[in-house]
């Protein structure tokens, strides 16, 4: 097989978030009078959204609220994410020279993430690489999210290509579940935000540097 789409993760994938997301969270934590949390709990937490964030980041120095209080601290923190998307975020050394040159053999290359629309569109626009990319799909840009195949599936189609002739690369078990249930082969990145090793994920290949990705794909299709 010769692969015809990309889809990439966004966040510990192709985008280094982390440093903007640990500040919007740290911001909050101290709007709400709550102790400080570590950057590495915080990359722990980056991958299922603003939610999971939130959540284990309040447990940690407290308790959670509930109900509207939860509501209004969701509101808070997407409001100063909004106006911190890339402050400090950007690509992972190599991203976009691997995505360029798949790009420059014809192949499709999209962006499939748990991260909104919105804020991914914002985030690429403000990168200077919305361009690069034929589809992107966010956490609410279909009715399903990932680890369900359907989004990777529907981001694929999106992008004109065929699930056949496609490849996932991620940072997570979230990634991976979603192209095992779309039936996609999936290289991760041991570099990204990704809990354990990422040669646990069980993914057909592992890269430490993009530099390695055409190898990779080129070992599993």
């Amino acid at each position: 097989m010769i692969a015809n789409t990309i889809v990439f993760d966004l966040d510990g994938t192709l985008i280094d978030t982390a440093p903007d997301l640990y500040a919007t969270v740290r911001w909050l934590l101290r709007h709400e009078g709550r102790a400080d949390i570590s950057y590495a709990r915080v990359k722990d937490l980056i991958g299922d959204g603003a939610g999971p964030m939130i959540q284990g980041s309040f447990r940690d120095t407290g308790d959670l609220p509930e109900g509207a209080a939860y509501d209004r601290l969701m509101h808070l923190f997407l409001e100063h994410y909004r106006a911190h998307l890339a402050d400090r975020s950007e690509p992972f050394p190599g991203a976009i020279a691997a995505v360029l040159r798949w790009k420059a053999r014809g192949a499709r290359v999209a962006i499939c993430t748990n991260k909104r629309f919105d804020f991914t569109d914002r985030m690429l626009d403000l990168l200077g690489l919305r361009h690069h990319f034929d589809a992107v799909a966010g956490s609410d840009t279909f009715a399903f999210r990932k680890p369900d195949g359907r989004h990777l599936l529907e981001t694929i189609r999106a992008a004109g290509g065929v699930a056949e002739r496609a490849i996932m690369v991620g940072d997570s078990a979230t990634d991976v579940g979603a192209a095992r249930n779309a039936g996609v082969p999936v290289v991760a990145v041991s570099f990204g935000y990704g809990r354990g090793s990422a040669h646990d994920l069980g993914a057909d290949a592992v890269i430490d540097h993009f530099d390695q990705l055409d190898a990779a794909i080129a070992r599993i299709t």
